[in-house]
């Protein structure tokens, strides 16, 4: 089997643009989740989020390509791929070897342009009621749905126009757990040689429509505080914050990037997925999905479970998500689970959904790469329930050769990635 390492990543997110911005702001605690005031909100719509910077929108207009996208959302993510890219001169690869490259990368693109003209009287209407009413709620989604084909032209495929690149295309909808799935499923072409290079991650841009939902479902925060309100594994928690971002990583066979003499970053030691079947919105309390879902990415993976030196949780802030995880860890680790420091990226980014995943896969390579662990935001006062090595508000100074990346998504969906050290082989 082939070995598959990361060669460049890229970032947008609530902080602004570029990886250096992103890490930099994650080691010196930095909370990005504000008060979201250019929308129309009413009723229990939750009004904080983690909203990409309007700056970075802006700058992402210089950005000249005749194949770039118009809408600003596309736009601004571009330069994440663009990031990406540069760092890991791709540029000749693109165009000598445009059908050898995958383009795989999670998203969903939101309806809050085309239509928040229609959406909030509509929500208003569904507020109104005295009794949930699914006829009536239906009647209205037939009367101006929600999802229109033509909003869902997947960002994937503005990549591929815009480079040129003819090689094979994913779209990943795995709910919170797409950004691992689309750089895990790009590994695996890569280790199995269908394809040499891969640019995958996630992209999410933060909508009304899932404001709505999640509101009404209970997961959201009802802290009205944007600088408390995501405190994962904290005895207050009470939800996770929505937040917008992109993350891009440049994923090379082994050989592939030696040849080309570029600066190889971390590797990918193992990936695995699966679902619960469990129900559409809370995890399995047993945590058996996602148990066996990191034991199989450690078994891949080839490695003894005492060589983890870092988790980065999917951590969301939710009382059940965040238990969960707990259980599944220590399923997993047995006495070494309260050896290994976990944290969450989520408290300071909120939740970028389709996105999440690749961020935090960007995490676990800086924590690699710098031997530091981002603390975990607003961890005042632990859950007696989650009684392991939460990393709490400040850096800790770690040497990490192995990094552990869970994503657990709506509907039950599992996985985990395990990133690793490279290291140069002896001549």
């Amino acid at each position: 089997m082939k070995r598959v390492v990361i060669t460049g990543m890229g970032a947008i997110s609530p902080y602004g643009i570029g990886v250096i911005k992103f890490w930099n702001s994650l080691i010196e605690g930095v909370n990005s989740i504000q008060q979201i005031n250019t929308l129309i909100l009413e009723g229990d719509i939750v009004r904080i989020g983690a909203c990409v910077p309007e700056c970075s929108i802006e700058e992402a207009y210089n950005y000249n390509n005749k194949r770039i996208p118009a809408r600003k959302e596309e736009r601004v993510f571009c330069l994440a791929v663009k990031e990406a890219i540069e760092q890991s001169k791709l540029e000749k690869v693109i165009i000598n070897e445009s059908s050898n490259i995958m383009v795989s990368i999670a998203d969903r693109k939101p309806s809050l342009i085309n239509y928040i003209d229609k959406m909030v009287p509509t929500y208003k209407k569904i507020n109104k009621l005295e009794k949930r009413d699914d006829a009536y709620f239906l009647e209205l989604n037939r009367e101006r749905p929600f999802f229109n084909a033509y909003d869902w032209d997947s960002f994937n495929h503005y990549v591929s126009r815009m480079l040129e690149i003819t090689g094979p295309q994913l779209s990943v909808a795995t709910a919170c757990a797409s950004g691992n799935n689309a750089i895990g499923e790009s590994y695996l072409k890569i280790k199995h040689g269908i394809v040499d290079v891969a640019i995958t991650g996630g992209a999410y841009c933060l909508d009304l429509n899932s404001m709505i939902g999640f509101s009404r479902l209970g997961a959201l925060s009802k802290n009205p505080n944007p600088n408390e309100a995501c405190r994962p594994f904290d005895k207050n928690r009470d939800g996770f914050v929505m937040g917008s971002g992109c993350g891009i990583l440049i994923l090379e066979e082994l050989e592939h990037a030696k040849r080309r003499g570029c600066k190889i970053l971390a590797e990918i030691a193992g990936y695995a997925t699966n679902g619960d079947a469990f129900r559409a919105t809370d995890p399995d309390p047993l945590a058996l999905g996602a148990t066996k879902a990191i034991n199989e990415c450690i078994e891949k993976a080839g490695i003894s479970k005492d060589v983890v030196d870092y988790i980065n949780a999917h951590g969301t802030s939710t009382k059940m998500n965040d238990y969960m995880e707990t259980i599944a860890i220590k399923n997993v680790f047995g006495n070494l689970a309260n050896q290994i420091p976990i944290s969450s990226t989520k408290s300071m980014i909120g939740h970028s959904i389709m996105a999440a995943a690749a961020l935090e896969g960007i995490v676990c390579i800086n924590s690699i790469l710098e031997s530091k662990i981002h603390g975990t935001r607003n961890l005042k006062e632990r859950d007696k329930e989650l009684d392991l090595d939460y990393v709490p508000e400040k850096c800790r100074m770690v040497d990490v050769k192995y990094a552990l990346s869970n994503s657990f998504g709506f509907g039950g969906q599992n996985s985990a990635i395990l990133y690793k050290q490279y290291i140069k082989e002896e001549l």
